[in-house]
């Protein structure tokens, strides 16, 4: 199955401005995604546009009915998916706190069941100038925030490897393969879904407390870190092979 993070990035980066505009608010943004997602991954299911019901048709612990964009499913795997064609706009903390209150009032309603998955909150925007307070915030929650600007551990991940087998035998190959171990070793710390932080045992939901405490300006920085050795890497690449 192709990464799901990765081609959330793709579609973000590149492949949104080369597609045309439709006459709705959101300028076709959510549709066009939709389809993309679901030709590059084939999910056994997706919620319909306006889904009120996590793409299950379940009720919420306020009963408080929630539109959540885009949720699918994957073996058991459950990725949401919060989408903003914001441009111009800002994202604010107020933006990204109202998704995580979504998934919090579904899931302790359903618990039972959706328990049983590994829920992962992607939160997709094309706007190129997210704050950092932003990315500390979605880094604290286990939130993946798909910006055009800054590439996820896992979607660096992801274009390193594929990198590194192109790359010969080299000082360039071995910082590739430098930059796949660093990386490795910095998802241990930070690589987390909403499933890791919120766990169901014995009848009761409990918060794994041990992931809370990261160091989200400390973990950005290094995440920044990543983003510019690969893109070094990727430049000298190309440029080898002009």
């Amino acid at each position: 199955m192709e990464n799901v993070e990765e081609c959330s990035w793709i579609f973000v980066h590149t492949k949104w401005d080369k597609l045309r505009r439709m006459p709705t608010p959101d300028k076709g943004f959510e549709e066009r995604f939709r389809e993309y997602i679901y030709k590059k991954i084939n999910f056994d299911l997706m919620s319909d546009i306006r889904d009120t019901g996590f793409g299950l048709s379940y009720s919420t612990l306020s009963d408080v009915p929630h539109e959540l964009d885009v949720i699918c499913t994957k073996d058991k795997s459950l990725y949401v998916f919060e989408l903003k064609n914001y441009e111009v706009s800002d994202i604010t903390k107020e933006i990204i706190f109202t998704f995580l209150g979504k998934v919090i009032d579904f899931y302790f309603k359903n618990v039972d069941t959706l328990s049983n998955y590994k829920i992962t909150m992607l939160f997709v925007t094309i706007n190129k100038n997210v704050d950092d307070s932003i990315r500390k915030l979605c880094i604290a929650f286990g939130i993946k925030l798909i910006e055009p600007s800054l590439i996820t551990l896992n979607t660096i991940e992801y274009f390193a490897r594929d990198l590194y087998e192109k790359e010969e035998a080299s000082e360039d190959k071995l910082k590739v393969e430098n930059l796949i171990g660093n990386i490795g070793l910095l998802k241990e710390s930070c690589d987390y879904s909403y499933s890791d932080i919120f766990s169901y045992k014995d009848g009761k939901i409990q918060i794994e407390q041990a992931l809370l405490i990261t160091n989200p300006p400390k973990i950005l920085s290094e995440i920044k870190e990543c983003n510019s050795l690969f893109n070094i890497a990727i430049q000298k690449w190309k440029s080898k092979r002009s």
